[in-house]
């Protein structure tokens, strides 16, 4: 193949002198052309020599060769050494001065610029060949190339098509979103309060990440009832259900999202509370779509986002903790597992939103806007308003004041409206943290007192003959700590005073909840309840994270109330929407030995009172209905059948708890 060198001897051979002269111009415009344009078009290292010697001819490097031209071996070819041993003619030498003076600058020109680009890529960017692979032996002491050159001068300017840039492209940085945006210290953080009733006694979440803080709780008990009720099932209280067996009564999991001041909370509700806390909730009995079914394996799920105000300022919404009754939701965090009535009867979550504001590290102010007490939805009309002052001026100090009203939470009473107040204090009054011995005292005492008015019942005694319906209790507990937190011992109790019964827990006879309620203890303006109760708690705790507890306790009601030993359940079990007589059949119906209801004429179901068995069978009228199966079912004789409550419970409970 022949060279580019030989063609040029042949071409000039052929032409005259006068040809001469515009093929050397057109030559030197190829020349420029191929600088500029070999900076968007990627080739081989190749550039033009120009020979110092105006005897010898010039090389040009052609824009498609793919190979460098060969200048520094001579072409074994005849015509390539003729034409470089041999004298040029008269008519290659002749090149206008002028032309040849810009030649030459122009050369001397490109020489300064590789030298200058090379001596600055050496200078400034010393690592920058290391992320590419290395370059060949003949490269790496080679100028750079009129592409890089290009590329070089122009800052920002990217590789034309098929080209690679000497550096590689940097790659944008990850977002590194903080959890959360705080300014000022975080609320309460001055001090341990882990001491406090009602508060996780973690000092330390060993899972938790930058974004996420995961919660996980298991808390399984053994309960002896001495009333020994056959059916195993005890009443009256949100933490005690089951006698004489080992249940879980819970298993939670979730956590606290933190991610760029956008804040979250879920914990799911598993085990026995799933079904005990929902029917407690009358709401769920206004329109439709089962929200007791939808909302029961939650205890908590909330979003919302942090501002940096002051030492925080967070607006949630959705299913939170209620903190009415000082104790938490969760037995791991108290100080006993069986609270007193004026915690386990007032609310242990709210559905809405609510408001944080914290104007100090002391202190925070939290306005709610609920659907309600304690209620997935609106009972009636008026949503609940709400809200808590919590203040700890000392690290050994704490005050809590809660406040509701608004809210109409009577199912099927519209124009009866409800108001609570709820007030607690905590005090460490002893503090030893190195003794062996007995290491630190606490106590917390708390009262409540509120009132429904409207819909025929008032806050007090009037001249309309309208009943009292308030609520009035109180609670006190003392704490001892021993051998380093080790072990814990609580002694304390409480009274209750319920007039209309507003706010006492329905007893699960018969399956009855607060949608349906029971004949057999019925809730009514004038109906009287009053009740006492006290605990004696022991607690070993090897660990933050497990509690062992032994605990027992005695309360008494002015009135049967409590489970006795034949029971609460209906022979055959619960009377289902459908009786074994065929008649319709709830938890609120009157139910005969045979286990049918007894609504049958003349007491059909619209036909009760609604204030128990002494009004509704003042004439017989019930226990009639019952007899009255004995000639259409035979193998009588049926009877009204009543369940065993007694006015007394002894209770001894253990229970292993954990939370990480």
């Amino acid at each position: 193949m022949e060279t580019v060198e030989s063609q040029q001897s042949r071409t000039i051979g052929r032409h005259s002198r006068a040809a001469a002269f515009p093929r050397r111009i057109l030559s030197i415009a190829v020349l420029v052309a191929a600088i500029f344009s070999l900076g968007f078009v990627e080739t081989q290292r190749c550039w033009a020599q120009a020979d110092s010697q105006s005897s010898a001819p010039k090389e040009f490097a052609r824009a498609g060769d793919s190979q460098p031209l060969p200048n520094a071996t001579p072409s074994t070819s005849p015509n390539t050494r003729e034409s470089s041993s041999q004298p040029a003619k008269p008519s290659e030498e002749e090149i206008p001065p002028a032309v040849a003076k810009q030649l030459e600058a122009m050369e001397k020109r490109i020489e300064e610029l590789e030298a200058a680009l090379k001596a600055r890529d050496a200078a400034a960017k010393p690592s920058a060949t290391a992320a590419v692979a290395p370059p060949s032996e003949s490269s790496s002491t080679s100028p750079p190339t009129i592409v890089e050159q290009t590329q070089q001068q122009t800052p920002g300017a990217s590789p034309g098509p098929g080209l690679t840039s000497a550096t590689p492209a940097a790659t944008p940085a990850s977002p590194n979103f903080e959890p959360q945006t705080q300014t000022q210290s975080d609320p309460f953080a001055y001090a341990d309060f882990t001491w406090l009733n009602g508060s996780s006694r973690n000092k330390d979440t060993p899972l938790a990440t930058k974004y996420f803080t995961p919660e996980v709780r298991f808390d399984t008990n053994f309960i002896e009832d001495y009333n020994q009720p056959k059916d195993h099932t005890m009443g009256g209280s949100t933490e005690s259900f089951r006698s004489d067996e080992v249940q879980l009564e819970q298993m939670s999991f979730g956590g606290d999202i933190h991610v760029d001041n956008v804040r979250g909370r879920v914990l799911t509700m598993f085990g026995l509370f799933s079904t005990t806390t929902p029917r407690n909730d009358g709401s769920a009995g206004v329109g439709q779509w089962n929200l007791n079914d939808a909302y029961k394996y939650f205890s908590e799920a909330w979003g919302g986002y942090h501002f940096n105000v002051n030492h925080g300022l967070n607006i949630d919404a959705g299913i939170f903790v209620s903190y009415i009754g000082l104790f938490s939701y969760y037995n791991f965090d108290n100080w006993t597992y069986q609270p007193s009535f004026v915690s386990s009867n007032t609310p242990w979550f709210f559905n809405g939103v609510r408001i944080q504001w914290f104007p100090s590290d002391k202190l925070k102010i939290e306005p709610w806007f609920i659907n309600g007490w304690q209620s997935y939805a609106k009972y009636n009309g008026h949503p609940g308003l709400g809200g808590q002052i919590l203040w700890r001026p000392k690290p050994w100090l704490s005050m809590v004041f809660n406040n509701y009203g608004m809210g109409t939470d009577t199912l099927g009473v519209p124009g009866r409206s409800r108001i609570h107040t709820d007030n607690s204090l905590e005090m460490k009054y002893f503090d030893h943290p190195d003794e062996l011995g007995l290491d630190k005292m606490a106590f917390s005492v708390t009262g409540d007192l509120g009132c429904e008015y409207g819909g025929g019942v008032s806050c007090h005694n009037n001249s309309h003959g309208h009943p009292k319906q308030d609520f009035a209790g109180w609670m006190l507990y003392n704490r001892f700590w021993f051998h380093k937190d080790l072990f814990g011992l609580t002694v304390g109790g409480g009274v209750l005073d319920n007039p209309g019964r507003y706010l006492t827990l329905l007893p699960p006879i018969n399956g009855a909840t607060a949608v349906s309620g029971s004949p057999y203890f019925p809730s009514y303006p004038g109906a009287i309840y009053k009740a006492w109760d006290s605990t004696v708690t022991a607690d070993w705790m090897p660990t933050e994270f497990i509690t062992f507890r032994f605990e027992t306790g005695y309360r008494y009601a002015n009135v049967p109330y409590w489970s006795g030993r034949h029971g609460i359940t209906p022979p055959g079990g619960n009377v289902g929407p459908v009786a074994n007589n065929g008649s319709a059949g709830t938890g609120g119906s009157y139910i005969c030995t045979n286990g049918t209801t007894s609504a049958v004429s003349p007491l059909p179901l619209s036909g009760y009172s609604g204030e128990g068995l002494a009004v509704d069978n003042a004439e017989g009228a019930v226990s009639a209905s019952c007899a009255s199966l004995n000639a259409t079912l035979g193998s009588g004789p049926w009877t009204l059948w009543q369940p065993d409550l007694r006015k007394s419970q002894w209770v001894n409970t253990v229970a292993i708890m954990v939370k990480w």
